[in-house]
């Protein structure tokens, strides 16, 4: 009998291999690894009822799950739903879903100490997710991760920041082919994708035209649309900025060539920036691009700048993301703030001597 030629499947773009049975996509980083979810899949649609009676294991429904449910995100949101469902299977992977329990979930969380608040958020998410849907397909009666005692530990709001006054100084003063890109992120509050798909028509006059974004499938940049209508939005060119855009004829992405920048062609281009910063200072200097929208907002707070107003400019719907993630205050805010309660408090002690001092005053008083 002769031997079945193994299957071998074409690897993508984004590194990962994939395969399809009735509509739903298999990936894995290996063929073998894809093929291998496919034929789980099928494993457990043979069994049917059977499988339902004695119930899948949470691996079992979470390979099920994630290919049927979120196989229309992006590369790169699929990719860290896998990596989040990785954690439960130490857990409860080979535990049937009716049988996890809230110390199951407690357990899970014990692997999120130390992560940021929007990576627990975004697990949580999806973990709820998960066990909502097991429910509706009465795999399970209760959703472990609702409970009360099996809450994800308080986490930091993140680790970018604002920059200092010297390494804005150091953006303003170091030329560098990255030079622009930088200046528009951190004197307009552009994230990277916005810049990189800015072109010499969205920057005339005295605005920047935000109206779409770059997102990387892979390595590979593809031109999208903003993820809510509040992202679309002109932003005023400031004075320091205009120079800059006077000067520095734009190029689009901030390439020669006029193509847009690839994934790794930017970080290499951001590597050699902060080499260049660095030389510049004396010492080692660290940014990450979105730190520049960071210390944008934070810019827009310390003037004074209406929230209303700094919403539009930043693109947010509302102003929990600027209260909560991006303002950060700093000495100078506190200076100012001190400033003005020291104002208000000399007016109000010269107020009451003025008071004392006048003639209704001192002829209650006898005098």
């Amino acid at each position: 009998m002769p031997r079945l030629k193994k299957q071998v499947l074409k690897q993508r773009a984004d590194g990962r291999y994939c395969c399809r049975y009735h509509g739903i996509q298999f990936m894995g980083y290996s063929s073998d690894e894809a093929l291998a979810a496919r034929e789980e899949y099928k494993r457990l649609e043979a069994q049917g009822m059977a499988a339902q009676a004695q119930g899948p294991t949470v691996r079992e429904y979470a390979m099920k799950w994630l290919p049927l449910h979120k196989s229309g995100v992006s590369d790169k949101c699929y990719n860290d739903y896998a990596k989040q469902l990785e954690a439960l299977f130490p857990v409860m992977g080979g535990k049937r879903l009716a049988d996890v329990t809230v110390d199951d979930a407690a357990a899970v969380w014990q692997h999120y100490k130390g992560y940021s608040a929007s990576t627990v958020k975004r697990a949580r998410m999806l973990y709820v997710a998960l066990f909502d849907a097991a429910i509706e397909n009465d795999l399970c009666r209760k959703n472990p991760f609702r409970g009360k005692f099996a809450q994800p530990p308080k986490a930091p709001a993140g680790t970018h920041r604002a920059l200092t006054d010297e390494e804005i100084a150091l953006i303003r003063t170091t030329p560098h082919r990255m030079q622009l890109a930088a200046m528009i992120m951190l004197y307009a509050g552009l994230r990277r994708g916005e810049v990189l798909a800015l072109t010499a028509e969205d920057m005339r006059g005295d605005f920047i035209s935000v109206s779409k974004s770059v997102r990387f499938v892979g390595n590979r940049p593809a031109v999208v649309g903003p993820k809510t209508s509040a992202g679309i939005r002109s932003v005023p060119v400031l004075s320091v900025l205009r120079s800059f855009l006077r000067d520095a004829p734009w190029r689009p992405a901030c390439t020669v060539t006029g193509e847009i920048m690839t994934d790794t062609a930017f970080r290499r281009a951001w590597d050699s920036y902060l080499l260049h910063l660095s030389r510049a200072a004396g010492h080692p200097v660290s940014i990450r691009p979105h730190d520049l929208r960071h210390t944008y907002c934070t810019m827009l707070r310390d003037a004074g700048v209406d929230m209303k107003q700094a919403m539009i400019w930043m693109g947010h719907a509302d102003e929990k993301m600027i209260l909560r993630v991006y303002d950060h205050a700093g000495d100078a805010r506190a200076r100012a703030s001190l400033y003005q309660m020291e104002k208000m408090l000399d007016g109000m002690q010269n107020g009451m001597q003025e008071n004392a001092n006048s003639p209704q005053s001192q002829k209650s008083q006898g005098f």
